[in-house]
């Protein structure tokens, strides 16, 4: 026997609308957030030691935070389309 309305029907056609976060998931963002905001003083210091050390780690971090910042971004030359990345990360490898 089938319990509910059915597959792909709402059993709360009212309910939360399409895109919005629950409270919990907006919570532990607002959290992270600050953290990473009282944190940001410190990131070049850790970004060069990582480069030194660990250069090939070092580019993945740089290509998840530029997916992140740069890619989202639209220039103005653009006409409002977004730009694709045109950066090309090489794997480094020790010697």
């Amino acid at each position: 026997m089938a319990r509910g309305p059915g597959k792909g029907v709402s059993g709360n056609p009212k309910g939360k609308p399409k895109g919005i976060q629950n409270a919990t998931t907006r919570a532990v963002k607002e959290i992270y957030l600050d953290i990473l905001s009282k944190e940001q003083k410190y990131w070049p210091e850790i970004l060069e030691k990582l480069r030194k050390e660990n250069p090939y780690q070092y580019m993945i971090v740089m290509d998840k935070i530029s997916q992140k910042v740069v890619a989202n971004k639209k220039d103005i030359t653009s006409d409002g389309e977004q730009i694709a990345p045109s950066i090309t990360i090489n794997e480094i490898t020790k010697k």
